[in-house]
């Protein structure tokens, strides 16, 4: 179990993780993981660009020509409803890896057009007087910052929807605003370098929890593995043991009887329940005791260590003494057993050492 765990810790991924050092497998993970997480954050994106154009048009109502206004307003909407109407049909297909991956790609370009007619605004409030309006830095950071938070899973899709949108409103404001308007592209050309950089290590936090989590499942499953065949060894071993003509006595570190075979009744006359939670000073002559117990620190040079008891004096509870032969073996680290355990028989008459009889 030791050595699974070693195995599954130590393809967890270094910090500096990068795409090309993965496996395939965790590579096309990562890819699906990333279009799932778009999947979740498109209506997102979707309401909020509905919305946004509504907030414009309002803006720009009284100012711009309605013949220009409508028809961006227009596009904007019905873009939203298409991509609205792709979303749903996604919704209620199969959730495959493929599925997720197609979507990803359709939305990508959606994304890329939107962001081209968020960027035409720029343009129109020019023509119409309205470029120094307060609206409209709002306008740049509200949308690229939604674009980060819904689609944060995807660098590309960010820079799909930022790039469209960035540039017509820095180009503008450089050759079509006031004096200030090459400071102002300047701060838009800034703005879209840092959300692009924040997108590239949102993207990286996104990838490394995904890989985490991945590991972690696979060292779930190592552990739960290596717990199913404890279990297994447990059953295999108490059914052994039940069937056998030997005693088999465990002893928890602490010297207490947590578990006595059914064999242990013909030999003390006694049900081996009625042994469970005593103590090795109570089953184990006074006389045997000290050497009992220098066989069990023998015995835990290594797990699995075994040394012979060639005789040992036993009683069951009020019971008289029975002298029996056997192994005493380390088992303290076996799962379900975890204890030093005694498995014996009780010695014939001819082969009773009487002298080793011990006055009670």
């Amino acid at each position: 179990m030791i050595a699974e765990l070693q195995s599954a810790i130590s393809k967890a991924p270094s910090r500096r993780a990068r795409l090309n050092r993965l496996t395939r497998v965790e590579s096309v993970k990562l890819k699906v993981e990333r279009a799932a997480l778009l999947f979740r954050g498109a209506p997102t994106a979707i309401l909020i660009s509905a919305v946004n154009a509504g907030i414009a048009a309002a803006v720009a109502w009284d100012a711009v020509n309605h013949a220009v206004l409508f028809p961006w307003i227009g596009g904007i909407v019905l873009l939203a409803v298409i991509r609205a109407g792709i979303w749903i049909r996604f919704r209620f297909a199969r959730h495959s890896g493929r599925a997720m991956s197609r979507f990803a790609s359709i939305h990508l370009f959606f994304m890329a057009l939107n962001g081209a007619f968020w960027g035409a605004i720029a343009p129109i409030f020019a023509v119409y007087g309205l470029l120094n309006h307060a609206f409209l830095p709002f306008i740049v950071a509200g949308m690229g910052a939604a674009a980060v938070v819904s689609a944060g899973a995807s660098w590309r899709a960010v820079l799909a929807f930022n790039i469209p949108l960035l540039t017509p409103f820095a180009a503008t404001y450089a050759f079509a605003a006031s004096a200030d308007g090459l400071a102002i592209a300047a701060v838009i050309a800034l703005y879209g370098l840092g959300i692009s950089y924040l997108a590239i290590t949102i993207q990286r936090m996104i990838d490394r929890s995904i890989l985490l989590h991945t590991h972690n499942t696979h060292l779930f499953d190592a552990m739960q593995k290596q717990a199913d065949e404890a279990h297994l060894a447990e059953q295999r071993f108490r059914a052994l043991v039940e069937s056998s003509n030997d005693v088999t006595i465990i002893f928890s570190p602490e010297g207490k009887i947590t578990y006595v075979s059914p064999a242990a009744e013909q030999v003390f006359g006694v049900s081996p329940s009625q042994f469970i939670g005593r103590t090795t000073r109570e089953i184990v002559h006074a006389d045997d005791i000290s050497h009992f117990r220098a066989v069990g620190e023998q015995t835990l040079s290594k797990l699995g260590g075994a040394k012979d008891l060639s005789h040992v004096c036993m009683r069951g509870p009020d019971g008289e003494y029975k002298q029996l032969s056997g192994r005493l073996t380390n088992m303290l680290y076996v799962p379900g057993v975890e204890g030093f355990v005694f498995s014996g028989a009780a010695l014939t008459e001819p082969d009773a050492p009487h002298q080793h009889l011990h006055a009670v």
